[in-house]
C-alpha cells in the first residue's frame, strides 16, 4: 500500500513524516533552496518507485525459475538442429527457435559509413542474441501479407543487430576472461575439449597448473583466482598455491541510496571451489580439488561469442579487414564475409563493434602524424609519377593551411584539354572539414577530367588566388581560355587577380534556381513572365537582343524596377549565355561536372578521413578514371559505330573523332534534315529555315543564318556552336549537305575531340604502366602461387593424412629453398674475392708506373 501523501507545502511525504527527497539525501534538502525543493522531491518520489519495481522484478526465486526453463528449452531447440535465441534479462520471455540462415534472407544491405569510435554503442538493457521483441511468439502470424510483412522484417533486423552488436559483457564474463591476462587465451577447441581436473595431475609449472584450471572454468563457466599460498622457509619460495572460484568471498555489498547507477557486479557467494597444487621435484601436482558450486554457472557454449576469446583477431585476420575497411565495405557486411568462411557468426572471433575499435586504432594512429604520412605519399607519388607535383601554404606557426597536387596525367590533360575549367567547392570530405576544391576539364571523350585537386583553409578570395596560383605554376603558366563557377564573389575576386587572361562565367543553373527561390510570389501574380524570362535568356543570339527583349518583357509585365531582377541585370555580361557565344563552354552553361565530381569524391571518402586516407582514395579514382578511359580508347580505335545515314561526312568524322563525338555529329547530321535552305548569296549566305519540329532543339527560334567565308572555306552559323562546342550545328550541316560536300573542311575539325589527342595522355599512362611492370609481375605471380596452394590445402586438410604430407612437404620445400640461397650466397662470395686477387696486382702495377 502506497504509504505516501501530500502535506500543504506540497511535498510528498513517506509513512514515517519525512519527503521522498529527505530519505534519499537527508540533511542535504535542507540546504537545497526553496523554489526547487520541490522538483528534487518529485525526481527522488519517482527515483524510489523504480527502485522498488526492480527489486519486485528481480526476484531470486523466479530468476531461477526461469533460467531452468530457459536451459531446457535451448538443449531441445539444439536437439532440433536449430540455433535457440537468447531471452532478454529484464523479462525472460520464452521465444519461439529461429534459423539464423532465414534471418539474414531478411537483412537490407547496409552502405552506412564507418562509425566513429567516440560515439557510444546503443544497447539497451535488455538487449540479447534475440530479444523477446525480435521473436515471434508461439502462436504469431507468419502469412506474407502486406499488414504483417513489414513487422516480420523489423523483428529479423533486431534479431540481426542483436547478433551482430552483442550487449556489453558481464562482470562474470569480464572475469572470466581476466584469468588469462598474462597467457595466451585458449582456442574455442581448447575450452571445449578441457578435461576435469583430478587429484595427481601434474604440470611443469603453478603457471600451467592455472591455466588448466582456468580453461576447465572457462567451459563450465565460472571464473577462478590465485587464492592462499605457501612460501618455504628453506627457499623463500612459493610451494603451495590454492586456486578457488571468484565467488569464494562473503558477500559486503550494501545498497545505498545515494548510489545513482546499479553497477554490474560479483555477487559473493562463499562458493567452496577450489585446486590445491603443491610443488615436488620440479613438478606440480593437484593434490585436492572440490567442484561443488553454490551457484548459477554461466554455461560456456552460449556466452562464448561475448568473451574475450570471441573477440580476439590474428594478424592475418586484421590484415583481411584492412584491406575490406579501406575499400569501404561496411561492418555487417565484413562479418558476412568472415561468416561465410568459419561457417557461423559465433565462429567469428569477433563482432561489429570490434571492426569498428579497429578502424578508430588505425586513425588514432595517423591522428597526430596525418601531415607526416601525407608527405611521405607524396614522396612517393613523385618516384612513381615523374611528373607529380604538390604544394603546401602554412601559417606563421608552420601549421598547414591548404594543400594542392595534380600528377602527370592531370598536367598531360590540361596541356590538351587545358582550353576550359570548372571549378566549384564541396565539403564533408575530411576530417578537419577543409573545403574540397578539384579543378576540372572534359578531355577528347567528352569525359570530366581531373587537372587538379585543392584542399582549402576556407573560401576567401586570397585562398582561392593561393590556389589558382600554384596551378598555373604546375601547369607551366598556361592560362585557361575560359573557366566557369558558381556565383561567389570571393572566386570572382580570385580569378581577376590570379587568372587575368582567363573568360569567367558563372553557372547559368544557379542563377535560375535563385531567380525561382527569391521571386516565386513575384512570379506567380504576373502569368507567364517567368515562362517567358526564360526563353528571352535561351533564345538571344547576341547581347543587344537580350537587352532589348528584357526591357521589353518587363515593361510588358509591369516588372520594371524589381530588386533581384536589377541586380542579376547589372552582372548579365558574367552568366547570360549571348555573352559566350563566340567562347569556348563544351556542352555545359553550368558546374554540373564540378558537382558530379564532388559527389563522387563522396562516394569514396568519408567525413571522418585523414587527408592521407583522402588522397588514397584520389589515387584510385585516377586509376578507376584511366581504367574507364582504356575502354573507350578501345572502343574509338578498334571498333566502327553504325553509321545514320550514308553520308560521306559522316564516313569520315567516324575515323577522326572519338565515339562519343562522332555520335554528337552524327546526331547534328540527322537534325540538319528537319531543315530547308535559302540562298541569300550563292556559295556566301545561306539562311536554314526549320520546315519540322524534333526533340531536344537547343533553340526554339525558326531560322538561322550560315556564311561562308571565302578565303579559309570557314563555316559560321548564327547559333556560334562551333564556338561554343567545337562541333558544327545542324544548321551547317544541312548547308553542307545543299552544297554537295563529300569531304570535311578543315574549319569542321576540332583537334581536341579526335581520337588523336589524346595519345600523348595515353603514352604517359603507358609509361607508367612500365615502371611498375616488374612489381606488377611479382605480384601476380605471387597471387596465382597462393591460388593454387589455397586449392591444395582446402583438397588436404579434410584428410589427417594428406595434411601430414603436405606439411612435410613444405617443410622439405624450405630447407631446398635455405639450402639453394645460402649456395648462391657462396657462389657469389667466391666469385668476388676471385676478382678482388684478380683486380689488385694490375691495379698495384697501375699505380706504381703512375
Amino acid at each position: 500500500m502506497d504509504t505516501t501523501k501530500a502535506n500543504e507545502s506540497g511535498k510528498t511525504q513517506q509513512g514515517d513524516g519525512t519527503t521522498a527527497a529527505e530519505s534519499i539525501f537527508g540533511s542535504m534538502t535542507g540546504k537545497i533552496p526553496i523554489q526547487c525543493r520541490r522538483m528534487v522531491d518529485k525526481f527522488a518520489q519517482a527515483f524510489l518507485q523504480r527502485r522498488k519495481e526492480k527489486a519486485e522484478l528481480e526476484s531470486l526465486a523466479e530468476l531461477q525459475a526461469v533460467e531452468e526453463s530457459f536451459y531446457m528449452h535451448k538443449q531441445n531447440s539444439e536437439a532440433e538442429g536449430h540455433m535457440s535465441s537468447n531471452i532478454t534479462r529484464a523479462s525472460k520471455k520464452k521465444c519461439k527457435d529461429f534459423d539464423l540462415n532465414e534471418v539474414l534472407k531478411f537483412e537490407d544491405e547496409d552502405n552506412e559509413g564507418y562509425a566513429d569510435s567516440n560515439i557510444p554503442e546503443m544497447h539497451a538493457d535488455g538487449a540479447s542474441f534475440a530479444g523477446e521483441n525480435a521473436c515471434p511468439g508461439d502462436n504469431a502470424d507468419y502469412s506474407n501479407g502486406n499488414e504483417h510483412g513489414n513487422k516480420e522484417d523489423d523483428k529479423y533486423e533486431e534479431i540481426l543487430e542483436s547478433v551482430l552488436n552483442p550487449e556489453e559483457p558481464t562482470a562474470e564474463e569480464l572475469e572470466m576472461d581476466r584469468m588469462f591476462a598474462n597467457k595466451k587465451y585458449p582456442t574455442m577447441q581448447e575450452i571445449s575439449e578441457a578435461s576435469t581436473p583430478t587429484v595427481g595431475m601434474e604440470f611443469d609449472s603453478k603457471e600451467d597448473a592455472f591455466f588448466f584450471f582456468a580453461v576447465y572454468a572457462r567451459r563450465v563457466g565460472f571464473a577462478i583466482k590465485k587464492d592462499t599460498s605457501y612460501e618455504s622457509r628453506k627457499t623463500n619460495e612459493i610451494t603451495r598455491q590454492t586456486f578457488a572460484c571468484n565467488r569464494c568471498r562473503e558477500d559486503t555489498y550494501i545498497d545505498s541510496a545515494l548510489r545513482q547507477r546499479r553497477t554490474s557486479r560479483i555477487v559473493q557467494t562463499k562458493c567452496k571451489v577450489r585446486m590445491f597444487v603443491k610443488e615436488y621435484r620440479g613438478k606440480w601436482s593437484i593434490s585436492n580439488i572440490r567442484l561443488e558450486h553454490n551457484h548459477s554457472l554461466a554455461p560456456s557454449e552460449w556466452i562464448v561469442r561475448f568473451m574475450k576469446c570471441h573477440r580476439s583477431m590474428s594478424a592475418s585476420d586484421k590484415t583481411l579487414i584492412h584491406i575490406l575497411q579501406e575499400t569501404r565495405v561496411p561492418p555487417k557486411n565484413i562479418m558476412k564475409i568472415f561468416r561465410k568462411t568459419r561457417g557461423s557468426f559465433r565462429a567469428v572471433p569477433f563482432d561489429t563493434k570490434n571492426l569498428k575499435n579497429e578502424l578508430a586504432k588505425e586513425r588514432k594512429k595517423i591522428k597526430n602524424r596525418d601531415i607526416e604520412e601525407l608527405l611521405l605519399l607524396f614522396k612517393e607519388a613523385r618516384e612513381k609519377m615523374p611528373g607529380f607535383r604538390h604544394s603546401i601554404d602554412v601559417d606563421s606557426d608552420n601549421r598547414v593551411k591548404s594543400i594542392f597536387w595534380t600528377d602527370q596525367i592531370g598536367r598531360a590533360n590540361y596541356s590538351k584539354f587545358g582550353q576550359f575549367v570548372s571549378f566549384d567547392t564541396t565539403f564533408s570530405t575530411n576530417q578537419y572539414g577543409m573545403p574540397f576544391a578539384p579543378i576540372l576539364g572534359v578531355d577528347n571523350y567528352g569525359k570530366t577530367v581531373v587537372f587538379g585537386v585543392g584542399l582549402l583553409e576556407d573560401e576567401r578570395a586570397d585562398t582561392f588566388k593561393w590556389l589558382f596560383e600554384e596551378f598555373l605554376s604546375a601547369m607551366d603558366n598556361k592560362h585557361p581560355e575560359t573557366i566557369i563557377t558558381d556565383q561567389d564573389v570571393a572566386m570572382r575576386i580570385a580569378i581577376s587577380k590570379a587568372l587575368p587572361y582567363t573568360v569567367h562565367r558563372f553557372c547559368n543553373f544557379h542563377i535560375s534556381k535563385n531567380l525561382d527561390d527569391k521571386l516565386s510570389l513575384f512570379f506567380a501574380v504576373r502569368g507567364t513572365l517567368k515562362e517567358e524570362l526564360r526563353a528571352v535568356i535561351r533564345n538571344s543570339f547576341t547581347p543587344e537582343e537580350f537587352e532589348n527583349s528584357w526591357h521589353d518583357l518587363l515593361e510588358r509585365h509591369n516588372a520594371l524596377g524589381e530588386p533581384h531582377l536589377d541586380r542579376i541585370y547589372d552582372i548579365r555580361a558574367q552568366w547570360v549565355p549571348a555573352y559566350f557565344k563566340e567562347r569556348f563552354f563544351p556542352f555545359t552553361s553550368s558546374t554540373g561536372r564540378s558537382e558530379s565530381t564532388n559527389s563522387l569524391f563522396k562516394h569514396y571518402v568519408k567525413r571522418k578521413d585523414s587527408i592521407a586516407t583522402f588522397f588514397k582514395e584520389y589515387i584510385i579514382i585516377q586509376e578507376k578514371k584511366q581504367s574507364d578511359l582504356d575502354h573507350l580508347r578501345e572502343k574509338s580505335e578498334f571498333k566502327e559505330s553504325v553509321n545514320w545515314g550514308f553520308n560521306p561526312l559522316e564516313r569520315e568524322a567516324m575515323k577522326i573523332y572519338t565515339d562519343p563525338i562522332y555520335g554528337k555529329f552524327a546526331e547534328e547530321l540527322r537534325k540538319g534534315t528537319a531543315y530547308n535552305v535559302e540562298v541569300v548569296e550563292e556559295k556566301r549566305l545561306y539562311r536554314v529555315i526549320r520546315v519540322a519540329n524534333y526533340r531536344n532543339a537547343e533553340f526554339p527560334r525558326l531560322t538561322y543564318v550560315v556564311s561562308v567565308s571565302s578565303d579559309d572555306d570557314v563555316y559560321k552559323c548564327s547559333c556560334s556552336k562551333m564556338a561554343r562546342d567545337g562541333i558544327q550545328c545542324c544548321h551547317v550541316m544541312r548547308v553542307a549537305s545543299h552544297i554537295g560536300l563529300t569531304e570535311l573542311p578543315v574549319s569542321f575539325i576540332n583537334p581536341r575531340w579526335t581520337t588523336a589527342a589524346g595519345i600523348e595522355v595515353a603514352r604517359l599512362t603507358e609509361r607508367r604502366s612500365n615502371t611498375a611492370s616488374h612489381n606488377t609481375h611479382l605480384a601476380v605471380r605471387h597471387a596465382i602461387e597462393m591460388s593454387k596452394i589455397s586449392h591444395i590445402l582446402s583438397t588436404v586438410c579434410t584428410d589427417d593424412r594428406s595434411y601430414d604430407l603436405f606439411a612435410e612437404g613444405v617443410a622439405e620445400l624450405k630447407k631446398a629453398i635455405c639450402k639453394d640461397a645460402i649456395e648462391r650466397l657462396q657462389t657469389k662470395e667466391k666469385v668476388t674475392r676471385k676478382r678482388k686477387k684478380v683486380d689488385g696486382p694490375v691495379q698495384q702495377d697501375t699505380d706504381n708506373a703512375s
